[in-house]
């Protein structure tokens, strides 16, 4: 199963006109764009691994000949949402670039490029230098839209990249175009040389290969393709996970059963089960369409599909937009049947989750439970920002399992990164938590499902 973890199916298509594009005569820039979940990250991890497209000699004979031996290409990766990218992006870029270099070993005149007063100067030279030895080097920037969103970088700062492209090769990764992100900063002639790449729900070959990828540990996967293609719905998420949700279900099947057409309804279950982060964060996305969509047409879309399918000709004009958005929300495909064309969700799981949201709620209320005193503004002057807002979410959770994916989502907006985030944040929290006097409560660790807030037991 872990070896499986590390294969990457499809996009063959985005990654060869990239490739071409960062090791032509004249390195080119990307700008990879995509929804949460879609398998950005993954994509420039990918390209950045030594098995990859850049580097690895599974691919060398999709490289352009100069760079057939992947050893001639420096691949580094940054993360902007790192804290320290946040505080000198330019120089944090450097640093890493440095660390590569060093790593593979190889030698630059550094007192000459220490000298120069700017990292984006220095930057410049070591790429000129490693040019100079027909050498490559590929600057991959995950979680780029964290600079527009935060408004953490000026404009001259942006600019500053833009001469970098002439002496090495740059992809960023973002969820909207950048255009939708800041009209201002995307003005900047960094981006006008940036070729845009959408992605999406991945083309069904792929989305089958990797469906039978399971069937090796699982037998049965391969009389239930077409079902199991039809649930996940082709998306990179969901085919990830169903790998634990075939292990899932064989567990709660007695003996060596195989997987059969009978267990279908108990995985249509837990693929509802394990989708659920995945609509949740594509559903808050969808009530923040950009403002060349109107919010509208958006929800008239959505509530013509839960009915069925949208027939391709019925497509009002003054919608097109909107849907043109929804499909590069990866939440709307196109369906061609023998005897039916047109729009829908991408799985029926997704159809019914919708189906729930737009419902009226005609129930009564649920009362809601007594409310523990708000955290004071001289509390939450103690922690950091991540931190008082961590205590904020837990607190509005109170004695709630809250697992790190649900974190990772809700407080930081980044339901694609790594759990160790959830892990060093709340650690340092915890220390925080014990020094507070009178205590507010604690965090314990609920094994195997996420983390409690316990509030404090008040004196009477």
């Amino acid at each position: 199963m872990e070896s499986r973890r590390k294969m990457f199916f499809g996009r063959n298509r985005v990654f060869f006109e990239i490739v071409q594009g960062l090791l032509g005569p004249q390195p080119q820039s990307f700008s990879v764009v995509g929804p949460k979940l879609i398998g950005k990250s993954q994509l420039l991890h990918f390209l950045a691994s030594e098995q990859g497209p850049l580097m690895g000699e599974d691919f060398a004979d999709q490289r352009p000949f100069t760079f057939q031996d992947g050893a001639n290409v420096i691949v580094t990766w940054v993360d902007c949402d790192w804290q320290d990218a946040r505080k000198d992006l330019i120089g944090w870029i450097y640093k890493k670039i440095v660390e590569r270099v060093r790593d593979a070993n190889i030698s630059l005149d550094w007192k000459q490029i220490e000298q120069e007063q700017s990292s984006s100067r220095r930057i410049w030279l070591v790429a000129r230098s490693l040019k100079e030895m027909d050498l490559r080097l590929v600057l991959l920037m995950d979680n780029f839209d964290r600079v527009f969103e935060e408004q953490w970088i000026r404009r001259e700062t942006v600019d500053e990249l833009r001469p970098l492209t002439l002496e090495m090769a740059l992809v960023v990764a973002t969820e909207q175009p950048l255009h939708d992100l800041d009209r201002d900063l995307a003005a900047s002639p960094l981006f006008n040389v940036m070729t845009q790449l959408f992605l999406g729900l991945l083309e069904p070959a792929s989305a089958r290969d990797w469906i039978l990828s399971y069937a090796d540990e699982f037998p049965g996967v391969p009389d239930l393709l077409d079902g199991l293609l039809d649930l996940t719905g082709m998306h990179p998420f969901l085919l990830r996970r169903l790998g634990d949700i075939l292990l899932e279900v064989r567990q709660m099947l007695p003996g060596a059963t195989t997987l059969s057409r009978d267990h279908v309804p108990l995985l249509r279950l837990r693929l509802a089960e394990h989708s659920r982060l995945l609509f949740e964060t594509s559903w808050r996305r969808l009530q923040q369409p950009p403002a060349r969509v109107r919010s509208d047409a958006v929800d008239s879309l959505l509530r013509q599909m839960v009915k069925g399918m949208l027939p391709l000709g019925n497509l009002q004009p003054e919608y097109a937009s909107a849907l043109n958005w929804l499909i590069n929300q990866a939440v709307v495909t196109c369906c061609v049947l023998p005897n039916q064309q047109g729009y829908q969700f991408f799985t029926p799981l997704f159809t019914e989750y919708v189906t729930r949201r737009l419902a009226p709620d005609n129930g009564a209320q649920p009362q809601p439970r007594p409310a523990s005193p708000e955290l004071s503004e001289d509390v939450l002057d103690q922690f950091t920002k991540t931190e008082a807002a961590l205590l904020r979410y837990f607190k509005a959770h109170e004695n709630q399992v809250v697992p790190p994916e649900q974190l990772l989502a809700d407080v930081w907006k980044r339901p694609d990164s790594s759990n160790r985030r959830v892990q060093e944040a709340i650690r340092r929290l915890r220390l925080q938590l014990e020094n507070i006097e009178p205590s507010i409560g604690s965090i314990e660790n609920d094994r195997g499902r996420g983390y409690r807030f316990v509030p404090a037991k008040r004196r009477k």
